[in-house]
Order: structure tokens, then C-alpha cells, then sequence
């Protein structure tokens, strides 16, 4: 029961594949798994308001857009022992560096004349990419560009596989032209194809483009929609007010997630340079998923 309920939680975060398109699912898909407890919270729509070290999961063009340097280290404790670590470390300057793995736990290993197992002991799986990239603004601030580098490895059992890949991004910021709207596009895993064995997989190439409104200098409202090469397109939307200037309250839909409503929330307080962040991410019966993260701002 257990290996089936890790099938499908390799399976979630992977956008819904066509009819006549790829076979079960594609290399890598932990790749659109959000990380960071703040996007996490707003569904996961980070295309236009990324302005910090999580820039580099969502849209390396927010690297441009940094007003101070920010680090972020993050815990999410899955369902069914799953977990994941990450962290993300971003300049003023525009340099991001990321590193992000997820870890399944042991499953008992099987075979067609052994469906229990017995004395044939378990396995490992894990995923990691490792990042690095740099914004540049330009005209003002009017317009950010950046890209992203990275190296992903995926490791089932005695089998592994790797690929390099890129991400392209860029942001619009409006503010100088008197509105407070940030347009922004990026796209996701343009690179080598995967090798598993003596097969070749294509990477997930995804493309993003979202909004982000500021209101009332403390809230902000947020939309995006991705559109990956060999699926259907989702939506993905949220909201931030931060009160007192200290409390961030955090409500998101993840149209990604079919396995439960698709509704996050979450939240965060942050003291001085520091802050704390939670997100609280449901999958109907499968369980739940909560992220909790310590940020530092200087």
C-alpha cells in the first residue's frame, strides 16, 4: 500500500499529461513541487511576485528585483514519511544559488514471484537539483531579465539519472509608471534529455506567466498560469496582508493539486531580520503536507 501511495505522490505535483503523450510520468517531476512556505501558501503563483532567493524556483527574473540580501532554509514533512529540504540563498547583486531534494523514504523491494518481499529488503528514492542564477534590471527597474542554470538528479534503487537544464525569465515592473502591477513569464527546464537505463526521457519544459497586485502598501494578490510542454495548462492563485507590519496571513488554490481542494493557507512573523514562515498544504485522503522555514534578511 505503501509503494502505491508513494506512486502517487510522484504523480501530483506532475501537471495532467495528453492523451497520446508520454507514458506514466515524466522524468523529474518533483520539479514543480512548491519548496518555500510563502509561495506555498498562495497556491504556488510566484511568476511576478518573486522578489527574493525563491526567485530561482519560480522565475530567476525576480533576482533583479531584490531590495536585500535574503536566505531561506525549509522543512516539509509529507505524508507517508516523504520530506523535503531546501534552500535558497539570493544577493542583492542579482546572484542566486538553491538546493532543493526530496526524500521518499524505504519502500520494500518486490518481485513477480515475491509480491511481499520477504528477505528481499527495501529500497531508497531521491531527488535533488542544485541552481544557480542571475537577474539584471534594466530601464529603471521597468524591466528585469534573468536565467538560472541547473543540475537535477533523480536516484530509484540502484538507478540514477541526470540532466542539466536552464530557466529563462523576465518581469515587468509597473510601479514607475504609476500602477502597482508586476507582470512577469518565465520558462522552466529547457535541457539535455534524462537517461534511465537505456532509455531517453524529455525534461518537464514548462511555461509561466503571472500577475502580481499591491494594494494598500501591505497586500498583495497574485495569479498564475502554467502551461507545461506535454500537458494541460493550471491555474494558480493567492493572496498576502501583512498586519502590523510583522504578521503575514497567506490563502492560495494550487490547480495543480487534484487530489484535494487545492486550497492553502499559511502564514509568517517576522522580527527584525528574521522570519517565520508555515504553509499548510492538504491532498484529500492521501494526507497532508506542512512547510515550516526560517528566513534571514540583511
Amino acid at each position: 500500500m505503501r509503494q502505491l501511495i508513494i506512486t502517487a505522490f510522484l504523480l501530483i505535483p506532475a501537471p495532467p499529461l495528453c492523451a497520446g503523450g508520454t507514458e506514466g510520468a515524466a522524468p523529474f517531476n518533483f520539479l514543480f513541487l512548491d519548496a518555500n512556505a510563502r509561495p506555498a501558501a498562495m497556491g504556488g503563483a510566484y511568476a511576478a511576485a518573486a522578489n527574493d532567493a525563491n526567485a530561482l524556483l519560480y522565475n530567476p527574473a525576480g533576482l533583479a528585483g531584490m531590495k536585500q540580501n535574503h536566505a531561506t532554509f525549509q522543512h516539509t514533512g509529507h505524508f507517508q514519511g516523504v520530506t523535503q529540504e531546501y534552500g535558497a540563498v539570493a544577493l542583492k547583486q542579482g546572484l542566486g544559488f538553491m538546493f532543493n531534494t526530496v526524500g521518499y523514504g524505504k519502500l520494500q523491494r518486490t518481485t513477480i514471484s515475491n509480491p511481499r518481499g520477504t528477505g528481499l529488503g527495501d529500497f531508497g528514492i531521491r531527488d535533488w537539483v542544485v541552481s544557480a542564477g542571475y537577474g539584471k534590471s534594466c530601464k529603471d527597474g521597468l524591466l528585469n531579465f534573468g536565467m538560472a542554470g541547473k543540475y537535477i538528479n533523480e536516484e530509484i534503487d540502484t538507478f540514477k539519472a541526470q540532466a542539466v537544464a536552464l530557466d529563462l525569465g523576465a518581469i515587468l515592473d509597473l510601479k514607475s509608471q504609476g500602477l502597482p502591477l508586476l507582470m512577469g513569464v518565465a520558462v522552466q527546464n529547457i535541457g539535455t534529455k534524462a537517461k534511465f537505463q537505456s532509455s531517453y526521457e524529455d525534461l518537464p519544459v514548462n511555461f509561466k506567466a503571472g500577475l502580481a497586485y499591491r494594494f494598500l502598501n501591505s497586500g498583495l494578490l497574485v495569479l498564475d498560469a502554467n502551461l507545461p510542454k506535454n500537458g494541460s495548462a493550471t491555474v494558480h492563485a493567492g493572496g498576502e496582508y501583512v498586519v502590523f507590519e510583522k504578521l503575514a496571513l497567506r490563502i492560495g488554490y494550487n490547480g495543480r493539486n487534484e487530489t484535494g481542494s487545492g486550497i492553502t493557507v499559511g502564514g509568517g512573523v517576522r522580527i527584525n531580520r528574521f522570519s517565520v514562515d508555515y504553509a499548510f498544504v492538504p491532498f484529500g485522503t492521501l494526507g497532508d503536507s506542512h512547510k515550516i522555514g526560517l528566513s534571514c534578511y540583511w
